[in-house]
């Protein structure tokens, strides 16, 4: 229950937004809403299904990205971890666009509302909140999703079996419909209707993949809860979303001005019941139309907490700058977020607050990766044939199946909507492109730093470590997680004219996205880290040099190496000289978003302690 609330307002927002494209897109036609009502439902449980047997071949988490990067390949699932980004953003953007709609069917006519200005600062106070590191917890999100639920719930229910008596007569109308339909618009135009119908409402299916992105923060065992949640994460989402449209078709629910169809929806049962009391209209119109503005605000938030840690497995593998990683000094996940704010921002004021183009992208992003994710799941179906498993089968039939309707909607909202998913999708292909070119340039710099290596070629072994009298000490700072630049600073001193007394190894890190999974995880990074460190000190050793190992790690990196530079120097009591590396000169535009020069800041902050620092650069012009 409580991953369930904490994961599912994606999903739950979906229930606002979604029922009302797809209503909009039946033009009034019973048939087409009651087809594709039918569909929808379908294809979420279809997908629920799909996304429960991914997390049980995948069960440490990572959603559709860890699936395409270990079946069909890095480009694809590159592709993949793009298109969540960009529907992390969006998810931002649709939700408080929506959200402010909402509100704007609660208040008066007459206020007028700015409804970007309104948009606009919803965004910035949710990443300003982010940026705290004020996360919503169960206790504050339980009571928003549950009024949420339990007023749609009893509301659509009571709306149901007041006009139930209607449903018959629409259901039995509907060949009619379709025989004028066809008489009208041909077979085609009638396909084309349902189709358009169908795709429009892939806005619906947002929030799927949190479960299997989020496992890791599951209790155990994990592959049990994930699918418990998955239950709770689409059939209650299922239910609402089947009684809107439903309730839309017995009570032919139509587009009516600005407002949202919801709002019609209410509007109408409480005109039906001969409700005019304020306090039974409150119940009736305003409480349903807040809570969904309220619950779509924690929708919103939730692109802020997807969108930053999709980045973090991107940086990981290199696709994006290192930064993307980092925490804040209050550890949250501040250039992820404040990307995530621009992307939502930009997209908001590109579509003029617009609802319509923005699920259109919304649902390009999401079926991107849908089908990505089900094309590499039937892939890793194939392959189980071969080692005899019995359910590789039942695999390929569900993943096959996904990713047919998964291609239908995508194609489907191409076709209907061509100028913004082509927007879209050059989009996503323009984020891939700078992706690879900065894979590209990292391992630039990994060959830029062996031949620089190489070049220095060391001396001679010294007989006996270095201890001369008046000798300096050697503090090396390393940003970097790579073995390299400690074996590289070592064989640039060995070139100095002179001795060292001792030599000490300072690895300083910033707390990122991994250090915060657990005190365990946290304690196995330092452990790896002083291994890394040990396993270059103990080579230098065996040279002859005197060399010690020094680990620091803190919210803010420069204030953290500054602390561990002093704390050596008092220690030793000696005059000292302080190394660091930076990249050189830029070989490619690309290379300032993969610079972060810690150790030009670094050397201007010490120059305030009155203490040298040199700093060496590694040209990247390999």
């Amino acid at each position: 229950m409580a991953a369930w609330i904490a994961m599912g307002g994606d999903l739950l927002g979906s229930c606002v937004y979604g029922p009302d494209v797809l209503g909009r897109a039946a033009g009034g036609l019973r048939f087409v809403l009651l087809i594709s009502t039918a569909a929808t439902v379908g294809t979420l449980v279809l997908l629920a299904v799909a996304y429960m047997r991914m997390i049980a071949q995948f069960p440490h988490g990572g959603g559709g990205y860890t699936a395409a990067k270990h079946t069909v390949g890095e480009r694809l699932a590159l592709v993949s971890g793009v298109a969540l980004v960009f529907d992390a953003a969006l998810n931002v953007s649709v939700s408080v666009v929506t959200c402010v709609r909402a509100i704007s069917d609660v208040v008066p006519a007459t206020w007028h509302l700015p409804r970007m200005a309104i948009a606009v600062g919803l965004i910035l106070a949710l990443a300003v909140v982010n940026l705290r590191g004020v996360k919503a917890s169960v206790a504050v999100l339980a009571p928003i999703v549950l009024l949420f639920v339990v007023s749609h719930l009893c509301i659509l229910g009571a709306a149901a079996v007041h006009r139930f008596h209607e449903l018959p007569a629409a259901v039995v109308a509907i060949p009619t419909e379709m025989r004028q339909s066809v008489a009208e618009h041909g077979t085609g135009g009638t396909l084309w209707k349902l189709l358009l119908a169908y795709a429009l409402g892939g806005s619906i299916y947002t929030g799927m993949e949190s479960v299997s992105n989020g496992l890791p923060v599951l209790r155990e065992p994990k592959v049990r809860s994930a699918r418990r949640t998955m239950l709770l994460l689409v059939g209650v989402p299922g239910v609402i979303i089947a009684a809107i449209l439903v309730d839309y078709l017995v009570y032919d629910v139509r587009p009516a001005g600005t407002k949202t169809l919801n709002a019609v929806l209410f509007e109408r049962f409480a005109s039906d019941l001969g409700v005019s009391s304020k306090p039974f209209r409150f119940v009736l119109v305003t409480l349903p139309l807040l809570a969904e503005a309220v619950l779509l605000v924690q929708a919103a938030q939730t692109g802020f907490v997807d969108g930053p840690r999709i980045l973090g497995a991107l940086s990981t593998d290199r696709f994006v700058p290192r930064r993307f990683a980092r925490l804040n000094g209050r550890l949250a996940p501040a250039p992820g977020i404040l990307l995530i704010a621009a992307a939502a921002i930009g997209t908001a004021l590109v579509a003029r607050g617009g609802i319509e183009p923005l699920v259109v992208a919304f649902v390009i992003a999401v079926f991107t990766t849908f089908s990505i994710s089900q094309w590499a799941m039937l892939r890793h179906a194939v392959r189980r044939r071969r080692s005899a498993d019995p359910g590789w089968r039942v695999d390929a039939a569900v993943h096959g199946t996904a990713l047919v309707l998964c291609g239908v909607i995508l194609v489907g909202t191409i076709a209907t909507h061509w100028k913004p998913s082509v927007v879209m999708l050059a989009l996503i292909a323009t984020a891939t492109l700078v992706s690879l070119r900065i894979r590209r340039r990292y391992r630039a710099m990994t060959t830029a730093i062996e031949q620089m290596s190489e070049q220095l070629a060391p001396t001679a072994p010294r007989p006996e470590p270095a201890a001369a009298t008046g000798a300096p000490l050697a503090v090396v700072v390393i940003f970097s997680q790579r073995s390299e630049f400690p074996q590289l600073a070592l064989k640039w001193l060995e070139r100095m004219p002179f001795q060292f007394s001792e030599i000490v190894l300072a690895g300083v890190s910033l707390v990122d996205a991994e250090a915060v999974e657990g005190e365990e995880r946290l304690r196995q990074l330092e452990s790896e880290r002083r291994r890394a460190l040990e396993s270059v000190a103990e080579h230098a050793r065996r040279r002859g040099w005197r060399i010690t190992v020094e680990l620091r790690r803190g919210a803010d990196i420069i204030e953290t190496a500054v602390e561990l530079v002093m704390q050596v120097i008092h220690r030793r009591g000696t005059q000292a000289m302080v190394v660091g590396f930076r990249a050189g000169a830029d070989a490619s535009a690309i290379d300032p978003l993969l610079r972060d020069d810690d150790a030009v800041r670094l050397q201007t902050r010490l120059q305030q302690e009155k203490v040298p620092m040199t700093v060496v650069s590694i040209p990247l012009d390999a």
